[in-house]
C-alpha cells in the first residue's frame, strides 16, 4: 500500500494532513476496484507482454475511459509498471496475482468481494452485537467454492511461516483438522509425517471441494472427511495425537469457546497436543501487525458474530480445559500468530 509518501506520512503524523479522507476515500475505492481487476483479467492480460490501453480495453472489453483509470491507479500504487505508452507487471502483481505463480493470492481476492457485499449491513449489525443472519445460512455453492479456494490461498501464504514450528510427536499417527476447509494443512502434514492419518471436520458444503483437493494430491487413503457443524455434538474423545484449530477460535463467542476447547482436549490423546492458529489481539503492537486482527475481528463479528482474542484469554481457555505448557510462537507475518498447547500424558481418558 503505497498511497502516502514519506513527505505525506511526516505530514500526517505532524497531524498537519487529514488522514480520515485518505482512510475512508481512496483506500477503500481502491480495495474495491483491485479486487475487480483481479477478477476480470487484468494482471493476466499483462502476463505475457506489456499493452497499450487501447488493446487493454480491447482484451478485456472494457471501455478504454476505464481502463485508463484502472492501470494509472495501479501503477500509482506499485501493482503495475508504465513504460512510453505501454503497461506491464510490477512484481508485487507478478508475485500474488498471476494465477500461474505459487503465491497466487486471487481466489482469496474473489472472497474478499463477497465480503464487501455483506459490509453493506455492517451498521445493523453493529446496532445488534451479530449480523442480521450468519454467511453460513446464506451462502450458496458457488459462494462456499469461493470461500474454499480463498482459504486455501490464505494457507498457501501463510505455511511458509509457520511449517517448521508445526513439530509434532514423532509417533503421532491420527490427526483432527477442525474446521480444515481446503485441507492444505492436513496434506502438508500427512507428506510430512508418513505415517500420519488426518480427518477433517467441517460444513459438508465445504468437503465437496476439499474432497477433489486430496484428490489431487493423491492422499484419499489417509486423510478422511467428517461432514458435520464443528459447534454441535463432540469428536472421538482421546483419539488423536494432534488437534489443528486454524482460523476458527475467531467465530465463536467467548462462551462458546470454553466449550470448544473442552471438546478438543477431549478429542486429544494424553501427550497430545493442538496447534491454534488465529489473529490476536495484541495490546503492544503497532501497525499492520496490530490493525489486521482487529479488521478481522470486526468482518467475523459481520460475519457469523464472532470476535479476536488475545493469547491471554486463548491461554486461559487451555488451562481451563486441562491443557498445559500453553506456548505463543510470533510469526515473521504481521497479524497472525500460532499457539501450541499439550495434554498431560497422565490425563484420563473418560468415554
Amino acid at each position: 500500500m503505497r498511497f502516502l509518501t514519506f513527505r505525506e506520512r511526516l505530514s500526517a503524523h505532524l497531524n498537519l494532513l487529514p488522514t480520515a479522507v485518505y482512510d475512508a476515500f481512496p483506500a477503500v475505492l481502491f480495495g474495491r476496484m483491485l479486487v475487480l481487476a483481479t477478477r476480470l483479467g487484468f494482471f493476466e492480460a499483462l502476463d505475457r507482454q506489456p499493452k497499450t490501453i487501447a488493446e487493454l480495453a480491447t482484451s478485456l472489453r472494457l471501455h478504454p475511459d476505464s481502463v485508463g483509470l484502472i492501470a494509472s491507479s495501479l501503477a500509482a500504487n506499485g501493482y503495475l509498471k508504465q513504460t512510453a505508452r505501454k503497461y506491464s507487471l510490477a512484481p508485487q502483481a507478478k508475485k500474488w496475482l498471476i494465477k500461474s505463480s505459487p503465491s497466487y493470492l486471487g481466489n482469496l481476492l474473489n472472497y474478499v468481494e463477497i465480503l464487501h457485499s455483506h459490509w453493506m449491513y455492517l451498521e445493523e449489525t453493529l446496532k445488534h452485537g451479530k449480523p442480521p443472519k450468519p454467511y453460513t445460512e446464506m451462502f450458496a455453492e458457488k459462494e462456499w467454492e469461493i470461500y474454499t479456494y480463498g482459504m486455501m490461498d490464505l494457507a498457501r501464504l501463510l505455511l511458509p511461516h509457520i511449517s517448521s514450528k508445526l513439530k509434532l510427536p514423532s509417533n503421532a499417527k491420527t490427526l483432527l483438522d477442525i474446521g480444515g476447509s481446503h485441507g492444505l494443512y492436513s496434506i502438508e502434514l500427512c507428506k510430512r509425517y508418513i505415517l500420519l492419518h488426518a480427518t477433517i471436520a467441517d460444513f459438508p458444503q465445504v468437503l465437496t471441494c476439499t474432497q477433489q483437493i486430496i484428490k489431487e494430491h493423491r492422499l484419499e487413503h489417509r486423510i478422511t472427511l467428517l461432514p458435520c457443524d464443528v459447534t454441535k455434538g463432540s469428536f472421538n474423545t482421546g483419539r488423536y495425537d494432534v488437534v489443528l484449530a486454524f482460523n476458527i477460535v475467531h467465530s465463536f463467542s467467548s462462551e462458546m469457546n470454553v466449550q470448544f476447547f473442552e471438546k478438543t482436549a477431549a478429542a486429544l490423546k494424553p501427550g497430545g497436543v493442538v496447534y491454534i492458529l488465529d489473529q490476536l489481539k495484541k495490546e503492544r503492537a503497532a501497525g499492520v501487525d496490530k490493525l489486521l486482527p482487529l479488521m478481522a475481528g470486526l468482518n467475523i463479528l459481520n460475519e457469523i458474530g464472532g470476535n479476536v482474542y488475545s493469547f491471554e484469554e486463548i491461554e486461559q481457555w487451555c488451562e481451563s480445559s486441562g491443557l498445559r505448557n500453553v506456548k505463543h510462537h510470533k510469526l515473521s507475518i504481521p497479524g497472525v500468530s500460532l499457539v501450541r498447547a499439550e495434554k498431560s500424558k497422565n490425563s484420563l481418558v473418560t468415554q
